[in-house]
């Protein structure tokens, strides 16, 4: 699932509480991917790990 592809399901879901939908959007902005010139790889911008990172994982597999 791309990162705008992840935004979008959060943003579908019809959640019981705004505030827990705005609060996942806010952490999954903040994992979004990092424009990188010549590489072959996405790292997260927020914890510069291989991306997805652990907690687009997390929130992925939730989704699910």
């Amino acid at each position: 699932m791309t990162h705008e592809e992840l935004l979008a399901r959060i943003d579908d879901q019809e959640f019981a509480y705004d505030n827990l939908a705005r609060s996942l959007m806010a952490v999954v902005e903040l994992h979004k991917p990092e424009e990188q010139e010549h590489k072959q790889y996405e790292k997260c911008w927020n914890c510069n790990l291989l991306y997805p990172c652990p907690t687009i994982q997390a929130i992925e597999k939730e989704l699910k």
